[in-house]
């Protein structure tokens, strides 16, 4: 009977794990509408992704985290682009921060984001 116990937790956690990733493909129709900074002398348009194509790109690079690992661990820089995208066929709003982290809001949900692989996304740093 243990065993069996053993066996199903290990299977709620492997489910559990499927249901966090952020499988890119669910992310479609990226659609990058605004910018907006609270300190524009030192965080500029310059410093996020400047196309639709590269918003596309920073959610298929970056890695899904929870927000306490989004605090204690990257920086919340003071600008951001911001849009809307697809995710199970609900539109959803979206964040890129010029320190390659972001978020995606659906409905209640909201999804965390780094990406330690996406400088060549971004401008000059």
């Amino acid at each position: 009977m243990e065993m069996r116990a053993r066996v199903v937790a290990l299977m709620a956690a492997a489910m559990l794990a499927t249901s966090c990733a952020a499988p890119d493909a669910a992310f479609t129709n990226i659609y990058m509408a605004d910018f907006h900074s609270d300190e524009p002398a030192s965080c500029r348009t310059s410093d996020v992704p400047q196309s639709h194509g590269k918003a596309q790109e920073f959610f298929s690079r970056a890695r899904q985290v929870d927000y306490k690992t989004l605090h204690d661990n990257y920086e919340l820089a003071p600008c951001y682009v911001e849009g809307t995208l697809n995710r199970q066929g609900k539109s959803c709003d979206w964040q890129i921060r010029a320190g390659a982290t972001g978020s995606v809001q659906c409905g209640e949900q909201k999804l965390y984001f780094a990406c330690d692989s996406c400088n060549d996304l971004f401008g000059a740093k």
